[in-house]
């Protein structure tokens, strides 16, 4: 029945961008488009990017962001975008405020999806004086989606929880997956490799992760992903002496990355914050056959992975724990048993065609 149906998703970010949003909006849109609806992305343009473009199926459409306010890229452009789009249903990404003033002023009239990601922590002021816009777009959703039980107690959704819906992300597993023989991309970099991949942003527990690398003196890190925060980084790695055992990849495309995944020894997301709502980096490790470390921020990140199983989930902010944890992923007598059951836990919980059914579920609900 939604074969054809037009769906807009819209949010600040898309790839070539990288990030956890960013990644599950493409995931998704590229699996509903492949179950024959019509996906759109409407999205902010940085420098360089194509403002049309289709991608794997999904038409896109940047806007220019010549603004930026706490952290956050304004684009003049988008209501209009948003008015113009032949979509039917209109699908927002929360919390990005600048979509919530497109939806006011282009997008009522049509059925309206949100998907609440996480809440909002570093700006907690902001967030009050938008409270009005936030619960007035939330009024209006016919649906609310979410990724894990720890945004049905938020309370931002207080008022809404007949309409929320728990859709657990997940990845491609068609693409995110384990081989043995795939070639080495990075050869001068001795085993065994710790894989960090992310927007290198004040949430991530990089210096916490300098501290642990220090505690593993055998240990290689690779780290793939670029942000604010990376001047910080490399301080913290200089000052526990352990700068020239890190390699700083920058940004990677998807098969690059995948390359980078099915090489390594192990994976680690050692974010200290509740904005980290997922850990998606880490489900696509899991993904790849990579025994990984998480820690435990009260959201949806311990979900990523089988603690002691396939990984290990610790307490935020604690060195030691998180070098004691990352020892027990490389140790190599028990390597082959816990890259199995690291994709065994993708395969089970992690799924992203699932995901998209369900979500195509939900449109042809509100539709």
């Amino acid at each position: 029945m939604s074969d054809g149906l037009r769906i807009v998703h819209v949010y600040k970010g898309y790839p070539p961008e990288r990030g956890g949003i960013e990644g599950h909006i493409d995931v998704l849109t590229r699996l509903l488009a492949q179950q024959g609806l019509r996906p759109e992305v409407l999205c902010t343009r940085p420098v360089g990017a194509p403002a049309t473009e289709e991608r794997n199926g999904v038409r896109v459409h940047r806007c220019s962001a010549p603004v930026t306010l706490a952290s956050t890229p304004v684009p003049p452009g988008l209501p209009p975008a948003l008015r113009r789009s032949d979509a039917e249903i209109i699908h927002l990404h929360f919390p990005w405020p600048p979509n919530e003033i497109a939806w006011v002023l282009g997008g009522r009239g049509r059925p309206l999806v949100v998907t609440a990601h996480c809440e909002v922590v570093r700006y907690p002021v902001l967030a009050r004086l938008l409270t009005p816009l936030t619960q007035a777009v939330l009024r209006a959703a016919r649906r609310i989606l979410i990724s894990g039980e720890f945004m049905r107690a938020a309370p931002v959704l207080a008022t809404h929880r007949e309409r929320v819906q728990l859709i657990r992300f997940g990845v491609d597993l068609d693409r995110f997956r384990p081989d043995p023989t795939a070639p080495d991309p990075l050869p001068s970099i001795a085993h065994p490799r710790i894989v960090f991949v992310g927007q290198l942003r004040h949430y991530k527990g990089l210096p916490v992760l300098a501290a642990a690398l220090a505690r593993l003196p055998h240990a290689q890190l690779i780290v793939v992903g670029d942000g604010p925060e990376r001047p910080s980084l490399e301080a913290a790695l200089q000052a526990h002496g352990c700068r020239a055992r890190a390699h700083l990849l920058g940004a990677l495309g998807d098969d690059p990355l995948i390359r980078v995944l099915q090489t390594a020894d192990a994976a680690v997301l050692p974010s200290t914050s509740r904005a980290e709502a997922f850990g998606l980096s880490i489900a696509e490790a899991q993904a790849c056959g990579l025994p990984a470390v998480t820690t435990e921020v009260g959201t949806g990140t311990a979900h990523t992975v089988a603690d002691g199983v396939s990984g290990r989930v610790v307490r935020p902010g604690d060195p030691d724990a998180l070098a004691e944890a990352l020892e027990w992923c490389l140790a190599p007598a028990h390597a082959p048993a816990r890259r199995a059951a690291a994709r065994a836990h993708a395969e089970a919980t992690l799924c992203a065609r699932r995901m998209a059914s369900e979500v195509r579920d939900v449109y042809e609900q509100v539709r």
